[in-house]
């Protein structure tokens, strides 16, 4: 059943200055939210309970992914850091240097770097500690995306264009189980959200976005015009959350997604996001009641609720 609206925002936390990422945690399910100048990692309960905040000595926080409920690493600039015993010592160890990206699992365990030499390395928990595998990227990949049991990269092909792949596991080293090429527009973007029935390909400050869409096993890319400019993105079955560079945040559901044509959509409900621009959305529990997590340029974090239609 598709969903109808975004609750009004409720204020869960504050970390002083602007939130710039955000990862959830399936299970346990936590959500994780990371600031910048100074760097702060907020961890929340995405049910009920107490929210802890580790106070990183980095000054930038770009990045962050949850491995498990103990251990996070997050990306300042192009080093990686593992953040270890999060919910005691909060112990900070550097890992990675050279890394342009990282992508969180929502299911932990595992994370994905990029790096600027064109390659890549796969981040795993054990026990108290990180461990990193680095390995060949098979072409140019743009972005990527992790799911719970598979991998999705935007990669350059030959003649310059762009193709989204799906790859099963937590790599992109398996060869591709679904491709799509992307429209040349899709060329400026370089953020992607990935889910089995939608994902979302787009770039802070643009007012449009590639979708790619998925039924019956095939993967087919459009371009659509949100109206104002994309701050922030996550995915829902069908359905897309944005935050907007006006305040807002927007649903866009899939019926919506369907029927746009070259005109900016309407959004299904949208809603002020409570306090700045919302920098970073994440949706937590798509399985069961989702919710979603806000972080905000004034560093507040806001939870919304996303209800069915009836």
């Amino acid at each position: 059943m598709p969903y109808k609206s975004l609750s009004a925002p409720r204020r869960v936390e504050s970390l002083e200055s602007e939130v710039r990422a955000s990862a959830v945690l399936e299970r346990p399910a936590l959500v994780a939210l990371l600031s910048s100048n100074p760097a702060r990692l907020a961890v929340l309960p995405a049910d009920s309970g107490t929210p802890k905040i580790v106070k990183l000595s980095i000054e930038q926080g770009d990045e962050v992914a949850l491995l498990s409920r103990d251990i996070a690493v997050v990306r300042s600039e192009n080093d990686v850091w593992a953040v270890l015993d999060v919910h005691r010592s909060g112990k900070l160890e550097q890992i990675a240097t050279d890394v342009r990206a990282l992508a969180a699992k929502p299911t932990g365990e595992h994370a994905l770097i990029l790096t600027w030499d064109g390659n890549a390395s796969l981040l795993t928990a054990k026990k108290d500690e990180v461990d990193v595998r680095p390995f060949v990227l098979r072409g140019a990949v743009r972005a990527a995306d992790l799911g719970p049991q598979d991998t999705t990269v935007v990669t350059e092909v030959p003649g310059g264009g762009l193709e989204l792949r799906v790859h099963q596991g937590p790599t992109p080293e398996p060869g591709a189980s679904h491709r799509a090429p992307l429209p040349a527009e899709a060329k400026r973007f370089d953020k992607l959200k990935s889910g089995r029935a939608l994902n979302v390909f787009y770039a802070r400050g643009a007012t449009s976005a590639c979708i790619v869409t998925q039924r019956g096993g095939r993967l087919t890319a459009k371009m659509v015009d949100v109206g104002v400019g994309i701050e922030s993105a996550d995915v829902a079955e069908t359905s897309l959350v944005v935050g907007l560079v006006d305040g807002r945040c927007a649903l866009f559901d899939g019926a919506t997604l369907e029927a746009a044509g070259g005109r900016a959509m309407t959004p299904t409900h949208a809603t002020p996001a409570g306090g700045g621009t919302p920098k970073t959305v994440s949706i937590s529990n798509k399985a069961g009641s989702p919710s979603v997590w806000v972080g905000t340029s004034s560093g507040e974090i806001y939870r919304f609720s996303l209800p069915r239609k009836g």
